[in-house]
């Protein structure tokens, strides 16, 4: 059943989704083969003459249009983010805590299965933003000439010794605990929000802003104490005779490695509890009054 769940809560989704990704890559193409990242020559290099007869092509466009063009797609990613946040939410309002729950939980399926079919859902449309997000800036990168010195300061980093690999897969890690445990605030603070106030969105707000709060107090708390921990035994061992150039020392790699590991469990932590509570609150609080 949490199958049937799962597919029916993405196609309700998807056309939603679709619509906002097609709206977003016309605006980000015309931002890649407009190229407004590029400093054009149409200032610097043409003379009166020469611009005169300049034909109006990208690498000519007035500064004043690509700055548009550059805030229009700034906007975009702002609104597309915002957007997939509220969908989110509303989903989850509108079927398990409005009107709609009514019918939702006279279905034969569990809470949690209602739950996790949101959730999932949720996740696979955040991930699918921000991939979406990610290459439109590479490819904008690309076009301008700036990814070519993101790749030699990458190769710098691998030269100085840097795992990058590991550091990347452990940030994609705490990305992808980060997208649930997000999600999961949400519906912590829409079920406990009707208990809270007699005004449902106030009472939702209320609560997110007190379990927010206390996630950043908690995970501050926990980061700077490592932090403290590693720079009371981190010993960083001289520099190897005859070696030129900077070399990150092992105990330094060994330290951020604790700290990225230190951030997957606390991040996974807070995710974990605000399922139990969205457990709690829909089995044993639901209140549809």
């Amino acid at each position: 059943m949490l199958g049937t769940l799962f597919k029916h809560e993405m196609r309700a989704t998807a056309k939603t989704f679709m619509w906002f990704y097609i709206a977003f890559a016309v605006i980000a193409l015309v931002n890649i083969l407009i190229n407004p990242l590029a400093i054009g020559p149409y200032y610097s290099q043409a003379t009166s003459e020469t611009a005169q007869t300049v034909a109006l092509t990208p690498e000519f466009l007035p500064e004043a249009i690509r700055g548009i063009l550059m805030a229009l797609y700034g906007v975009a990613i702002g609104v597309i983010a915002i957007l997939t946040i509220v969908i989110i939410i509303l989903r989850f309002y509108r079927n398990l805590l409005g009107d709609e729950a009514y019918l939702m939980m006279t279905l034969p399926v569990t809470r949690e299965q209602h739950i996790f079919a949101k959730l999932f859902t949720a996740v696979i449309w955040t991930i699918c933003t921000m991939v979406l997000i990610f290459f439109s800036m590479i490819l904008l990168f690309s076009r301008a000439g700036i990814l070519g010195q993101i790749v030699d300061g990458i190769n710098e980093m691998i030269a100085m010794g840097v795992p990058l690999d590991r550091w990347i897969t452990l940030a994609v890690v705490i990305l992808l605990v980060s997208c649930f445990t997000n999600v999961l605030m949400f519906y912590a603070a829409m079920g406990i929000g009707p208990n809270l106030l007699k005004n449902r969105v106030g009472g939702s707000v209320l609560a997110y802003v007190i379990i927010y709060v206390a996630s950043q107090l908690i995970m501050t708390f926990v980061l700077f104490g490592t932090l403290a921990a590693i720079l009371g035994n981190l010993q960083m061992a001289p520099a190897a005779p005859g070696s030129h150039g900077f070399t990150m020392p092992p105990e330094m790699i060994g330290a951020i490695d604790t700290i990225f590991l230190v951030s997957v469990i606390d991040v996974a932590i807070i995710g974990i509890v605000c399922w139990f509570i969205t457990q709690f609150m829909l089995k044993r609080k639901l209140n549809l009054a």
